[in-house]
């Protein structure tokens, strides 16, 4: 499920769709799924590494209602960013190169959360997951 990301509200005002949103499903507690954020492709190939458009929560089990964003099936390019947001931009730059060098295609959106967030001490420690759809043929 995603919640879409408006110029026009706050962070705090996203956290706190993102918050109803687990109340919605009855989720009692957002430790229940997994959440994080998703960007276009679109916007990584334009170097635009920051201009995310959704924030997402993975529910722990399935639901199919109309408006929701599944991500799809298939291949996916997977990388790790150890340390502060600031280090995602050079990830994906690395991300690009490779997928260029061995010939990838991406497309949808690259996920990213953050996988280690209650144990840490430091946000240097703080490991981000990044999954983008690989196009296989």
């Amino acid at each position: 499920m995603s919640v879409d990301v408006s110029a026009n509200i706050s962070f705090e005002q996203e956290v706190e769709q993102v918050v109803a949103e687990t109340k919605k499903y009855r989720l009692h507690r957002l430790h229940d799924a997994s959440y994080g954020s998703m960007i276009p492709v679109e916007n990584l190939l334009g170097g635009k590494f920051d201009e995310y458009t959704a924030l997402y929560i993975e529910m722990p089990y399935p639901v199919s209602k109309k408006g929701l964003h599944l991500q799809p099936a298939g291949t996916y390019l997977r990388a790790f960013c150890k340390g502060s947001w600031d280090k995602i931009s050079d990830k994906y730059k690395e991300i690009l190169a490779y997928v260029d060098k061995h010939g990838l295609s991406l497309y949808g959106f690259a996920y990213e959360k953050g996988i280690n967030e209650l144990v840490i001490d430091t946000l240097d420690d703080y490991i981000t997951q990044i999954e983008i759809p690989v196009k296989t043929e």
